[in-house]
């Protein structure tokens, strides 16, 4: 699966660059962008599906939340696994992920749920 990769969603560019970096030591392939706006024009720009999203919670002008609503009504997008980090309650919408981790975020843990979410095998 070469062309499999993670997405990743976050609007404080240091945590971006350290989900990415984290992801990447151990070896999965990332795309990362710093907005809801441009994690939406990244799953419809022709490229393939990302095989995992990972996405911060809150973020400006829209949530996690309001990202996942999106998600979750467009059928092409079905079936895509969704990691919600935050450092706050997650709130009622928590259903609506696979998976929310709490911050601070263990780097490790995050890639192997990460790969598992991916049904790829351990480096």
């Amino acid at each position: 699966m070469p062309d499999t990769f993670v997405l990743v969603v976050d609007d404080n560019p240091e945590m971006l660059n350290f989900l990415a970096r984290a992801l990447e030591a151990e070896g999965l392939k990332v795309r990362a962008v710093n907005s809801v706006f441009k994690a939406l024009e990244a799953l419809h720009d022709g490229t393939p599906r990302p095989a995992v999203i990972v996405t911060d919670l809150m973020m400006p002008r829209t949530t996690g939340w309001d990202f996942l609503k999106h998600l979750r009504s467009e059928t092409s997008l079905e079936g895509l696994p969704v990691i919600v980090i935050t450092g706050a309650d997650p709130g009622e919408g928590e259903g609506m992920a696979n998976l929310v981790l709490h911050k601070p975020i263990d780097p490790v843990h995050l890639a192997e749920t990460v790969r598992s979410m991916m049904l790829l095998p351990s480096s």
